[in-house]
């Protein structure tokens, strides 16, 4: 029986992929950088690469913030310096938001029957800062993010430290919604809750499947749960 729900913020209910396209092209134009859609697609291949190195615990997030754009300046053959940018786009995804369709919505419908809570790898304050904006931080009772907790998701100690401060719920009566395969759906389960994968950028079905339910809306969770 669920008795409390865990969501994953970015690409399921903060459009990560927008923002970031937003931020950076804001960025680029304060640094008065061309700004292309290679430069996006390049900076989605390598920011995924670098998480699923700080989520199977050989990165950091401190060397991300970093190395980040200067891993991908190298790529495009850019003369520039990556921290820079990547200090002005931090600045400005901290205040984007694009709420994905139907997130507050649903956060909402969760609210009225089960502890809502949220678990993330991003920043803290920006974190913090984007749901208030967005209007779905009502209806949580408590947002988890690795910067506060002192330790990556989808590691063990991660979800240990949630659940010491979940009033005494199960992992087992817990289910665990999001985007990520390997942090959200892999690392759930793996840590004994039931798991929910909503997929938000339409990929094919993974041969070893993690995940007990799958919708490719928000919308279609109300139906579950």
């Amino acid at each position: 029986m669920i008795k409390a729900v865990m969501l994953d913020i970015d690409n399921t209910l903060l459009d990560f992929s927008k923002c970031s396209y937003l931020s950076m092209q804001k960025s680029f134009a304060q640094h008065g950088l061309p700004f292309s859609e290679k430069v996006f697609n390049t900076f989605t291949k390598v920011n995924e690469e670098l998480w699923k190195s700080i989520e199977r615990g050989e990165y950091t997030r401190d060397q991300l913030h970093k190395e980040r754009w200067n891993k991908i300046f190298g790529m495009l053959n850019i003369d520039y310096d990556g921290v820079k940018v990547e200090q002005s786009f931090l600045e400005n995804l901290y205040d984007c938001v694009v709420v994905i369709d139907g997130a507050v919505e649903l956060v909402k419908y969760l609210s009225s029957k089960y502890p809502v809570y949220t678990a993330s790898n991003a920043p803290n304050d920006q974190q913090y800062n984007r749901l208030k904006i967005s209007g779905i931080y009502p209806y949580l009772t408590k947002v988890f993010t690795s910067e506060a907790l002192g330790v990556d998701k989808p590691q063990k100690e991660f979800f240990d430290k949630c659940f010491a401060q979940m009033d005494g719920v199960l992992p087992e009566q817990t289910i665990m919604i999001g985007d990520s395969l390997t942090a959200d759906i892999k690392g759930g389960k793996l840590y004994g809750m039931q798991t929910l994968w909503y997929n938000h950028d339409k990929v094919l079905e993974p041969e070893q499947k993690f995940y007990d339910y799958k919708v490719d809306s928000l919308n279609q969770i109300k139906n579950i749960l």
